[in-house]
């Protein structure tokens, strides 16, 4: 039986330049058809989103607004807030269907760039400012769509993390930074992930754009053994020889066919790109074009209502209580409730540009309010579109003159939060703290319901009751509001991102947009909550913290860390009166440098439903790149021998368990010019090299010399053979071998003593 792989190989070996050139470029959303072999090469189709499928009615079509109703999920930011990587698969799964329906093959997203700083544009879109709980998410919302037959497409590789220049800006970032934070986010979800297609980011790294960067491009397909298409984001193919050279496959969208055929021409005949080269781009398109005609035949139709159910459902596992002095929510529907704000009429829902979608059933927080409650009176409060307006202050305090209860309704306008712009700064518009700060003059227990796509200040937090992070729900998210503030679902979300006092906290504060050509990332690994731990600084609302209506109590059973599989376990208690999920989070923090703090660093989670009064066993595998640090004078990670500070807790500034635990590991990482003597003085590196030298006998060989009762042997040959003597005498050990095995070596270690206190 012919494979996918053979068939492609056959496809190409009767193309002609022309229609090579042509299958490296896409046309508007769709690639190339090719109908006259024997075996029909049909075209693929993308389409946006991340929360739902903005697909256009009319692909010539201008307006990127004129899309066929779907479901608009919960945006990305707000989904990652649930710390649940089962129902990120679903979130996949849910998007993957209704793509089968409008004939899509390629999903773009997840999109997973980290959130550097707050000002990002795409916010949004984004999952988190922490490397781990992205590639956590993102893997299994890839797992979850191409279950269904649709391919992912992961973006924005890499450091897309800023709107403003994102076509030239030249992003300046050392290599351990590089790779412990930017790549290590996208390294899980293209290892176990697989998408099907992977997308460049517009920008520069490092003086090279990434759609042609050797170096990005060399992780992926070298480094990470990535097989699929690589695609530019759109116009973004600055060196396409380069790019073929080094994994580019395809350019979205690329020029037109006369152009492409003439570039592939020259190119070829200045021997700038050679046919090989060409051969092997092209095949991956082929391969996926292939795949997606045979999914294809098994697409069926989904329940809407159902999604727009499940909608429901992301959205209430996902927002965020914040605040609830003296358990003012849930709310009752006896209390007489002032509902304030243009936002309980007109939602914010979604964020702007490519992810936007035009909504199946779009909800109205006002009416589903008032499913609850009949005792309720509406004040606009102020108007999204006009700043003026102070009337509206005055009449909704008034209106709260008989009232129990105010809610209000707060958040960014449309036009704030979108793709294409950074925003200016961490503010609501001024009209509506004014709103905030007269209502809760008036004494009245105020709770304020937020809809942002990312980071705002508060200046009123104090004097508020409550505060709901709704984020941006999507079309479902006001029904999802109303459940929580009547009680009907307990929240359980948790910030995927820090919330500062002030912009100016903010690690990238002074580095951020940069200048006309460049950014420098000069706060290193420590963005986020990382940097706040680091420098003990105040913030407003910490990385992971979330609230729930019922309590919970961590304890410690006998061993907090199993040194076998470095994991933790502990008890968790629900020791409120309503039923609950506490998500646990584990950091660590290396003690042991030389060189400066080190960054503490989420190592596991784990959301566990708890009824009243009952008590569950966790047990929590941690991470191991949290153990590992990138060496950038090998260019490889290697394990970081010494002390570690370890604790469970319920937020990054919130240890409820804690522990301290030492690893042992050679003193000084191996290079190819390493000798097997002196690796063999290394606890357990005798069984690893035996493990790595089964498929190259001659090294074996010497290996075992080492072992011989002659000196001559063991001392003279065996010990003094390095990894680049032993290329030399084994015909089955190359670099790649070699680079493979150190890596491996370098990133072994043992537990070899742990202690836990409460």
């Amino acid at each position: 039986m012919t494979t996918t792989s053979q068939l492609a190989d056959e496809i190409i070996g009767k193309l002609t330049v022309t229609e090579k050139a042509q299958l490296l470029s896409q046309v508007i959303w769709e690639t190339t058809a090719i109908n006259h072999l024997d075996h029909h090469l049909s075209k693929f189709l993308l389409a946006d989103g991340p929360a739902g499928i903005r697909r256009l009615k009319d692909y010539f079509d201008e307006d990127i607004y004129n899309t066929k109703p779907s479901t608009a999920y919960p945006s990305p930011s707000t989904y990652a807030s649930s710390w649940d990587p089962d129902l990120i698969a679903q979130i996949g799964q849910h998007i993957g269907k209704e793509a089968l329906q409008e004939d899509v093959d390629t999903m773009l997203a997840p999109a997973i760039n980290l959130k550097r700083s707050p000002l990002g544009g795409r916010n949004f879109e984004y999952y988190s400012e922490d490397p781990y709980l992205t590639s956590e998410l993102a893997t299994r919302f890839i797992q979850g769509i191409q279950a269904t037959g649709i391919g992912a497409c992961l973006k924005h590789f890499a450091l897309n993390n800023q709107e403003t220049r994102r076509m030239n800006i030249n992003v300046q970032v050392d290599e351990q930074t590089l790779h412990e934070l930017y790549l290590r986010a996208f390294e899980k979800p293209v290892k176990i992930g697989q998408p099907k297609m992977i997308m460049t980011a517009y920008n520069q790294v490092n003086s090279d754009y990434c759609a042609s960067n050797p170096q990005l491009l060399d992780v992926l397909r070298k480094d990470w053994g990535f097989d699929g298409v690589i695609v530019t984001d759109c116009f973004a193919a600055h060196n396409l020889a380069q790019g073929l050279k080094h994994g580019l496959t395809l350019q979205m969208p690329g020029e037109n066919q006369e152009r492409i055929t003439a570039q592939i021409q020259e190119l070829l005949e200045t021997k700038k790109l050679t046919t090989t080269d060409l051969n092997r781009a092209i095949k991956h398109n082929i391969v996926f074009a292939l795949d997606a005609a045979n999914e294809r035949q098994h697409r069926q139709k989904y329940n809407r209502e159902e999604h727009h159910n499940f909608a429901r459902k992301v959205a209430e596992e996902s927002m965020i209580l914040l605040k609830n002095s003296d358990q003012t929510l849930p709310l009752t529907s006896q209390q007489h409730l002032l509902v304030v704000g243009d936002m309980a009429i007109h939602p914010h829902f979604q964020g702007g540009g490519s992810s936007h979608v035009n909504p199946y059933h779009l909800e109205q927080p006002l009416t589903e309010l008032k499913q609850f409650t009949t005792n309720l009176t509406f004040a606009q409060g102020y108007q999204i579109d006009n700043q003026n307006q102070t009337d509206l202050i005055h009449q909704a305090v008034i209106a709260s003159e008989n009232q129990d209860m105010i809610v209000v309704f707060a958040g960014l306008p449309d036009l704030i939060e979108s793709e294409g712009y950074d925003r200016d700064n961490l503010e609501l518009p001024a009209n509506q703290n004014h709103l905030i700060q007269a209502l809760t003059a008036t004494g009245k227990p105020v709770v304020v319901v937020l809809a942002n796509g990312s980071v705002i200040t508060m200046p009123w937090k104090d004097s508020v009751a409550g505060i709901l992070e709704s984020y941006l729900g999507g079309e479902a998210g006001a029904s999802a509001i109303a459940n929580i503030l009547f009680g009907k679902v307990n929240p359980s979300g948790k910030l995927a991102e820090t919330f500062p006092q002030h912009l100016s906290d903010n690690p990238s504060y002074l580095n951020f947009p940069g200048n006309q050509h460049t950014v420098n990332y000069g706060e290193g690994r420590f963005i986020g909550y990382k940097y706040y731990a680091a420098t003990h600084k105040s913030v407003a609302f910490p990385f992971g913290f979330g609230l729930s209506y019922t309590t919970f109590a961590y304890h410690s059973t006998d061993t907090l860390i199993d040194s076998t599989q470095t994991q933790v376990t502990f008890d968790l208690t629900n020791t409120g009166h309503l039923a609950g999920q506490a998500t646990a989070e584990v950091y660590t923090c290396y003690t042991d440098s030389i060189s400066g703090p080190e960054p503490l660093q989420l190592a596991g989670f784990s959301k566990i439903k708890l009824a009243p009064n009952q008590t569950k066993s966790v047990v929590i595998k941690l991470d191991q790149r949290v153990f590992q640090t990138f060496d950038s004078t090998i260019h490889q990670w290697v394990l970081n021998a010494g002390h570690y500070h370890l604790f469970v807790g319920n937020a990054s500034d919130d240890p409820q368990l804690n522990a301290e635990m030492t690893i042992a590991q050679i003193p000084v990482p191996v290079t190819a010019d390493s000798n097997l003597g002196d690796m063999l003085h290394q606890p357990g590196m005798a069984k690893t090299l035996q493990s790595l030298f089964k498929k190259h006998p001659k090294s074996a060989e010497f290996l075992e010399m080492t072992k011989d009762d002659d000196p001559l042997k063991a001392r003279s040959m065996g010990a003094l053979m390095t990894f680049n003597t032993l290329k030399r005498v084994d015909a089955t050990l190359d670099t790649q071998n070699i680079n493979t095995m150190i890596s491996i070596i370098n990133q072994k270690g043992d537990l070899i003593n742990a202690n836990h206190s409460k």
